[in-house]
């Protein structure tokens, strides 16, 4: 356990540069796209301390794919978060800039899945400001060590998006804000992941044939809650993500969902250990976990840049993660 938490150590730290919300030219739509904003799915506690905390409703926006203005039924769905560094960031059209290069937003992701016979779901999550709660105890046998995942080389990413944030470097209380903010997202996943499994027939998806995904801090949400919380899924795509929170070495079970990490050439140094600690967890309990490059990006970029996999393949970011869901989802039906 020890020897997990010092290799790990490496592979914790996302940044998060200066956003925008530059309109993207979207993947071709073979379906018509119906969109349905700030669904509540949930509450949970927020502003917690001494005295208390109050509860806040949590949204998600419903990507639906359609024919002739009618929604179809009988969809395989994916969940999605956006990232942030779990500081800022948004459900809909906010993208991020750095290196020279602009990533999509999760309204860019959902359109092109819901295009393409995916219903998508976009979700908000609580953020350290909102200093949230946890909704279930965290098992020290379950998790990395907060000195681990909270020591000072590790968190350099995140206090760099900090000051660029006008906000105070970390203290011992913003830091511990910050650790229960990395879990509290993936409890929030893990509702979203229940109310629309539950809501099957008013979404129009097959409840079984359910994805989670996400960007950056979200794809670390995706993976905590996939493999460190357990929530059942049959796939989990991770764009620029890895190992934070939840020890997914002592996690991850033998017939958990396949996973699709995808990287930048140049992403952050945390991205890239923290793949390769994600895919050595998955693969050592048997879990499948396909790793693909996006070559002369870092940490950002769109889904239409160009992505390299296994057996010499070659395809758009998009594209990959498309194919990815098709086989283990399912393609879906004809409408």
């Amino acid at each position: 356990m020890a020897f997990q938490a010092m290799m790990i150590a490496a592979a914790i730290g996302l940044a998060l540069v200066a956003p925008t919300v530059a309109a993207q030219e979207p993947a071709k739509r073979d379906y018509e796209v119906m969109l349905t904003r700030d669904v509540v799915y949930g509450r949970a506690p927020v502003g917690v301390s001494a005295d208390g905390a109050k509860a806040r409703d949590l949204v998600l926006d419903a990507y639906r794919p359609a024919v002739g203005g009618k929604p179809l039924t009988d969809r395989p769905a994916i969940v999605m978060a956006f990232g942030g560094a779990f500081h800022r960031g948004d459900k809909g059209e906010m993208h991020f800039t750095g290196d020279g290069a602009q990533d999509s937003s999760m309204a860019d992701y959902c359109r092109t899945f819901a295009a393409a016979g995916y219903a998508c779901f976009s979700i908000d999550y609580r953020l350290i400001h909102e200093v949230p709660g946890l909704v279930r105890p965290l098992d020290d046998k379950r998790i990395v060590p907060m000195a681990v995942n909270m020591a000072p080389q590790n968190i350099e990413r995140i206090e760099e998006v900090r000051r660029l944030m006008g906000l105070a470097p970390f203290d011992d209380t913003t830091l511990t804000h910050y650790w229960h903010t990395t879990f509290a997202a993936a409890d929030d996943m893990a509702m979203a992941a229940s109310f629309v499994r539950a809501r099957a027939a008013e979404f129009g998806i097959d409840g079984e044939r359910l994805a989670l995904g996400g960007f950056s801090a979200g794809s670390i949400t995706a993976l905590n809650t996939a493999y460190g919380i357990g929530v059942p899924v049959k796939a989990v795509v991770s764009l620029s993500g890895g190992i934070s929170g939840y020890n997914l070495y002592e996690t991850t079970k033998s017939g958990m969902a396949p996973a699709l990490l995808i990287l930048g050439q140049n992403d952050f140094a945390g991205v890239i250990n923290g793949t390769r600690h994600t895919a050595a967890a998955l693969g050592g309990k048997g879990v499948t976990a396909e790793i693909a490059w996006v070559p002369g990006f870092g940490h950002f970029y769109p889904m239409g840049a160009v992505s390299l996999g296994d057996k010499v393949s070659r395809m758009p970011v998009s594209a990959r993660v498309l194919q990815f869901l098709d086989a283990k989802l399912g393609k879906t039906p004809s409408p």
